[in-house]
C-alpha cells in the first residue's frame, strides 16, 4: 500500500496534497451535515455518501485500516437505510453481525496500536446507526465521532480531525436542536 501511495505522490507532486484535502473537504461536508437532517433515512444516506468519500481519503494516504472501517460502515449504512422495507435490517443478529464483521476486518488490517481507534469507532457506528430513533442515533454517534477524533489526533490527519471535531459539535447541536422540538410536542400532547 505504501508503494502505491508513494507512486501517487511522485506522479502528482504538490497536487497530491490538493487531492487529499479536496477529498477530505468533500467528505467533511457530507459527514458534518448528516446529523442535521430531521429524518433517520436522510441522516443515514448523507452519512453513507460521506463514508464513501472517506474511503477515498484514507486510501490515497495508505491507511487501509481506516479505509476498511469506512467501507464496512458504508455497507452497514446502506443496509440500515432499508429498515422500513427489510424488517431484519436492524435486528439484533444483524447488528451483532456488523459488529463482528467490523471488528474482524479491522483486526485483519491492524498494523499499529493506533488502529484501535477506527476499530472502536466502527463498533460505535454500528450501534449508533442501528438505533430506531434519530435521537438515539445522534447520542451514540457521539462515541463514533470521538474515536475518529482520536484517530485523527494520533495519526496526524488534520482534515479528518477537523471533520470529526465538527461532527461531534454538529451531533451535540442536533441533539439540542431536536430535543427542544420533541419536548414541546410532548408537552402539547
Amino acid at each position: 500500500m505504501d508503494a502505491l501511495v508513494l507512486a501517487l505522490q511522485n506522479a502528482l507532486g504538490n497536487w497530491y496534497m490538493v487531492l487529499v484535502y479536496g477529498i477530505g473537504i468533500l467528505a467533511m461536508c457530507f459527514s458534518v451535515s448528516s446529523v442535521q437532517f430531521k429524518k433517520r433515512v436522510a441522516i443515514l444516506t448523507c452519512s453513507c455518501v460521506g463514508q464513501i468519500c472517506w474511503i477515498a481519503y484514507f486510501l490515497v494516504q495508505g491507511d487501509l485500516t481506516s479505509a476498511v472501517a469506512c467501507v464496512l460502515t458504508a455497507i452497514m449504512l446502506a443496509v440500515f437505510t432499508k429498515k422500513d422495507k427489510w424488517k431484519w435490517a436492524t435486528s439484533t443478529p444483524i447488528v451483532i453481525f456488523f459488529v463482528v464483521i467490523m471488528t474482524g476486518f479491522s483486526l485483519l488490517s491492524f498494523a499499529t496500536w493506533k488502529d484501535i481507534f477506527p476499530l472502536v469507532a466502527g463498533v460505535f457506528a454500528v450501534i449508533a446507526n442501528s438505533r430506531p430513533t434519530e435521537k438515539r442515533l445522534r447520542q451514540f454517534a457521539l462515541g463514533w465521532y470521538i474515536f475518529w477524533v482520536m484517530n485523527g489526533i494520533f495519526k496526524f490527519y488534520p482534515v479528518a480531525l477537523i471533520n470529526d471535531v465538527m461532527c461531534t459539535c454538529s451531533a451535540v447541536i442536533a441533539l439540542i436542536r431536536y430535543r427542544n422540538k420533541q419536548e414541546k410536542q410532548e408537552i402539547n400532547q
